[in-house]
Order: C-alpha cells, then structure tokens, then sequence
C-alpha cells in the first residue's frame, strides 16, 4: 500500500511542472553531444512526466520504476560500453536524473532536483565552452534559483508569483556577483585550462591535408569557418606580406602531389642567412588533428615542443585536437641559404607523363632569357599573358592534369596553377617544391586580430636560386584581373575569400550580417581567451593590468582571502542595517516622514502616526487630504486586525503620489 503524502508536503502542480520543463531545456542541448538512443529514452521519461500532471494513472509506481531504471542504465551502456568518461558519466547524470523526477512527490525532492541540475548545466561545459551555450545555461541556473525560491517562500500561485521568484533569483545573483569576481581574478589558476583537462578527442576537426592532387575536381567549395586567429605585437604586415605556412610537398607521380619522401632524412632547418623584418606575433589555432603549425614565411622562432623542419615547416610534438595557442617569430625579408643534395635532387624529380609540348614550352623559355631567374618571370609572363582563367568551378582533367590545364584547359584555382609552375620549373631544372597553407586574413577591428579562414586556403611554389635560396613564387597572383571569375559565390563569401579576389561592393545587408559575424567572431575569442582559457599565464597578464603583478603564490591566496573576507563583510554590513526597515509598511511610512521632514514637519522622537498627522495638518491645513487619506489607510493595515490584501499597494500608490512643497 502506497504511503500517503500529507497535503502540507505536496509540490504544487506547477512547481512540478517547472521541474520538468527546466531538465527538458538543458537536455535539449545534450541531443548532439549523447547517443541517440539515451536521448529518446530520457525525452521520452520527461513526455511522461508532463502527461502524468494531466492523468495521473500514468505516474509510474515503485515497482515500475525498477524495470525502468535499469531500461535507462541498459541504454547508456549499450551505447558507451561503460559508465566512466565525459559522455557516458553526462547520460547517465541525465537519465538518472528524469528517473529521480517520476518519483519527486514531496517538496523536498524537488528541492533535492535543484541541487542535481546544478550538476547537469556544468557537466555541458565539458562539450562546449561557448558564450552562447553559457548564456543559455546561466539563464537556466536563475530560473532553478527562481523555483528554489518558491520551494522554499511559497509565494504564490500565477503570473505575480513567478515574478515575485524571479526577483528573488535575479536579487540573488546580483549579491553574488562580487564575490564571484574575486574568485574569477584571484583564485590561483592551473598552467593549462581546467576544462581542457576533461574533454576526449572526437571533435569536429578542420583544417588542409599534406597532399594535393589538381584537376580531381570540377568545384570548390569556400568555407567562412575560422581556421586560426593572428594577434601581432605591432603593426599587421601587408597582405602580400602574409603567407601562413603549413605542410611542404616535394614528390609527384603526375597526378598527385605528396610531402617528403619517407626514406630520406629531412632533418631540420638550418639558420636563415638573412632574417629582417622580423615580427612577433600569437596564433590560436583551431583543432585540425594534424601536428602542423601555421607560421609566416619564415618562422625564425617557434614554440617548445615544436620544430622547423628542412623545408623549414613547423611541426609540434603532438596533434592539434584542441585550440592550441602558440607565439612565434618570423623574418619578412629572408635567405636561406644553400642546398643539400637530397633536396636537389628531390626538387628537381619529373613523373614519367611529361609531354613534348610542355618540354617544347620551357626550351623556348630558355633561348629566350639568360639566367634562372629571368626564366621564372618569363613562367609567370606565360599565365598572365595567356588566356588562363581562375575559378571555383574548373573542368575535371584526366591522366595528365597539367598538360591538359596548360594547353586545353587553362581553368582553375591555386593548386592548378602551382602544380603546372612547379612542373615547368623542374623540367628547366630549377629545383621547386609546393607549400600549402594560407594567404592574407581579415582584421577584425573589435579585437585587433586576423581572422584566417578556410577559404583563405592557398598554396604557392618556392624555387631555389644560387645566391638567393628558396623564394617565394605565387603564380595565381599572375592570373589577369579581369580574368578573375566572380560568382555569386564570391559575394557571398566574400569575407572569406582570399584577400586579391574579395569584392568591395556587396550589399548594406550582407555588410551588417558581415559586421555582426565580426561582432561574435570578437566576443567568441575574448570569452575563450579570458574566461574559458584562462590559464595561469593569463591570470598573471590580468594581475598585471590591475597593478597586482607582484603577487605570487602566497601573495595570491592572501589577497583572495582578504578581497572576499571585505566582499562578505561589506555585504553582511548592509544586511544588518536592512534589517530593521524589512517590513514593507514600515518602509512605506519611513518614506512618507523623509517627505515631510524635507519641507520641514521632522517626526519627533517616540511620536505616533496619528498625533504626527494632526500635528502635519495643524502646521499645514493645506496638506490635510493627502495625510488623512494616506492614514485612513495606513493605520488599519498597520495596526487593525483584519488588514486587507491590496492595502499595501495602495499605500504604495499614496506615496508616489504624494508630493508636499515649502510654502
């Protein structure tokens, strides 16, 4: 026989159903991040949750809840083979959470809920850190605060209660936000982010492979997402100054075009000969899953744990799964110097489907200039003088991509352009190899970064010269502007696109979308750098700015201790001065005497409201009405047995009204 709950004890309908509707909102967001399965087995608990205020037959009983848990514990485990990791440990919280409100039939199991979904808003922020989803948590967190305060204050049933809670949760916040910045600035940080330290590495990764193989596809696709982000220490180079390096590939069978070949020493870079123009800068990159580094040509100093390669590519000792923030240094004005016999040799290696007519082409080149370096001019003299066209939607090319691009074609992007040069280049014997990576980025003014994009994607050709080393060479940049195919692709992605083919004249409308994405893009990185990142090093950056740089460990902890110690004190201070003027009637009347005390009636010492009024209306026969109606209502509510519900309101609205002047 089930045991019958005692009316007082009861949760009000409603209070219930804010419950659930509160676990349905924050589980709405786990549905991409937890199985399938778990979530239409818990969407389907809080449906019948919600069904069972209407009917209540379909309230599960104590025997069904046991085939019911363990249906809930068998889902999870299916799914993730275990209990123990970041998504299995958030379905389980979930799950055994909707169980546990089939079964709240007392007020204090509510109350015990919203201490538990405390628990499944931080266990989101294992999946994602984002302003967004934290101002929709946060949001969350006070409406669980707003139903605390009905637990615990009943106040009330429809619309003015809900109010009267919410202001309740809002005062409460507010009073916390004090103490909670004190600990934000001066609780000692870890050396690397807490959150970084709970999350797996399954997500969603972007980024270039270390391959290209052109004339593979008729169509490329722009993408706006960022693919890092660049803050200089001084002034932002020219564009033609930024070329982001990223993997170098050196071998190629005709078609594809591949990195260094694996049973040769690469070994790493030897000191640049000429290093001027140096610029200093961070990069916070993106996930790409892959060990490479983006760096401007050409990076002099990189961060520990990473090394520039021979062909002087940065690699890290591990793969960027998370957002990896890093410094470096690069030289703007360079030499290399000079040049081993394996890169020689690689450099200058040929696939067996060279043509006649390509060979036919470069020994004219050949008779025509005197030097290395003249023949590389006249190579880009040759696609900016020619028919040659670059687009996003190139035709297919078959076995011999680069003769057909070259001769029939004469359509296409970056790599067709560097894959065919570099051809060109190796059957003159110049040694070249191609490097993949980036090309300019767009200044976000909120935030005075570079915003590098995925369609900022480029790749470029490096020839090496006697005397001059390996230089730089872009031959889609010698493609004729008016041969520039813009789209309406172009325009829409025209904040994305690389920086020589973005349009200037789009829209107002697209401008303010393009403003506003400028706008999250800002606060998105602000949010990560200094408050979901906010490691130790930044900390001490913050410390600084607020003069308290000299504090260290100790000093840390001592400041934190005498900061929320003042915090409390100051706080618990104005609590007790509050409070004598709690009761709402007795704040009213405080007013109504400041009011008079102002034009000069002052209540006396031990003087009661009714021999204070005919005093008022002795001295101000004038102000007569508005005193006599204003304790005609004040005195019943005060002192009478039976004060009326609306009677403090209406004192309320007599004191605004009420306005007394000096004669």
């Amino acid at each position: 026989m089930a045991k019958v709950v005692p009316q007082a004890e009861r949760p009000r309908p409603s209070q219930v159903a804010s419950m659930t509707l509160l676990l349905g909102l924050a589980w709405l967001p786990l549905i991409s991040d937890i199985a399938p399965r778990v979530s239409v087995f818990t969407g389907f608990l809080l449906a019948l949750r919600l069904a069972s205020l209407r009917w209540l037959v379909l309230l599960p009983g104590r025997w069904l809840m046991l085939p019911l848990t363990v249906a809930g514990m068998v889902a999870v485990l299916s799914d993730y083979k275990t209990f123990v990791g970041r998504d299995a440990g958030a379905a389980l919280l979930a799950t055994m959470l909707v169980l546990k409100l089939l079964e709240m039939h007392r007020v204090r199991d509510l109350r015990v809920g919203t201490l538990l979904f405390g628990f499944l808003l931080v266990s989101q922020f294992l999946f994602d850190q984002s302003p967004l989803r934290a101002l929709y948590l946060a949001l969350l967190l006070v409406l669980d605060f707003a139903l605390m305060a009905d637990l615990t204050a009943r106040v009330g049933e429809g619309r003015r209660a809900l109010i009267s809670a919410l202001r309740i949760a809002g005062r409460l916040c507010l009073q916390a936000l004090p103490l909670v910045l004190v600990l934000f600035v001066l609780f000692p940080r870890l050396s690397s982010p807490l959150w970084s330290l709970s999350q797996q590495r399954d997500r969603g990764q972007t980024g270039m492979s270390d391959w290209m193989e052109p004339g593979s596809l008729d169509r490329l696709v722009l993408s706006p997402e960022p693919a890092f982000r660049a803050r200089f220490d001084g002034p932002v180079p020219p564009q033609d100054k930024l070329y982001w390096r990223g993997p170098v590939i050196w071998h190629t069978d005709g078609r594809r075009w591949t990195g260094w070949p694996a049973g040769l020493p690469l070994g790493v870079a030897e000191r640049l000969v000429d290093t001027s123009e140096q610029v200093a800068y961070q990069v916070e990159l993106e996930p790409t899953g892959k060990p490479w580094l983006f760096v401007l040509d050409m990076p002099v100093r990189v961060p520990d744990g990473a090394r520039i390669l021979g062909d002087f590519q940065v690699k890290d000792s591990t793969a960027v799964s998370d957002n990896r923030a890093y410094r470096a240094v690069s030289a703007l004005s360079y030499e290399t110097g000079g040049l081993d016999l394996d890169q020689e040799s690689v450099g200058t290696q040929l696939p067996e489907n060279i043509t006649e007519r390509m060979r036919s082409l470069v020994a004219g080149w050949q008779r025509e200039v005197g030097s290395r370096e003249e023949l590389v001019h006249r190579a880009l003299a040759f696609f900016r003088e020619e028919p040659f066209h670059y687009t996003l939607f190139p035709p297919k090319l078959g076995a011999n991509p680069a003769d057909e691009f070259l001769f029939v074609t004469r359509r296409g992007f970056c790599e067709h352009y560097a894959g065919s040069f570099a051809l060109l280049m190796r059957i003159a014997g110049i040694p070249t190899r191609i490097v993949l990576g980036y090309m300019g980025g767009e200044h976000n003014p909120l935030g005075d970064y570079l915003i590098v994009r995925q369609s900022d994607a480029h790749a470029w050709v490096e020839v090496w010269l006697r005397g001059r080393g390996w230089i730089r060479v872009d031959p889609t940049a010698a493609v004729a502007p008016e041969r520039i195919e813009r789209s309406d692709l172009f325009e829409v992605l025209a904040a994305g696109a690389p920086l020589r083919f973005r349009l200037e004249d789009v829209g107002t409308l697209r401008r303010w979308v393009h403003d506003l994405d400028l706008l999250g893009d800002a606060i998105t990185t602000g949010w990560r750098d200094w408050v979901v990142g906010l490691s130790r090093t930044r900390q001490q950056q913050m410390l600084e700015t607020l003069g308290l740089g000299h504090l260290r460990a100790y000093g840390l902890a001592l400041a934190l201790i005498v900061a929320a110690g003042a915090v409390l004190g100051i706080f618990l201070a104005v609590l007790t001065r509050r409070t004598g003027s709690r009761d709402p009637l007795e704040r009213i009347y405080t007013g109504f005497c400041k009011r008079l005390a102002r034009i000069g009636l002052p209540r006396r010492p031990g003087e009661g409201p009714l021999d204070f009024a005919q005093r008022v209306t002795a001295a101000r026969p004038d102000l007569r009405v508005p005193v006599e109606s204003f304790m005609a209502v004040y005195l019943p509510q005060r002192y009478g047995a039976y004060p009326r519900p609306a009677g403090r309101r209406e004192l309320e609205r007599k004191l605004r009204r009420f306005r007394p002047r000096r004669r």
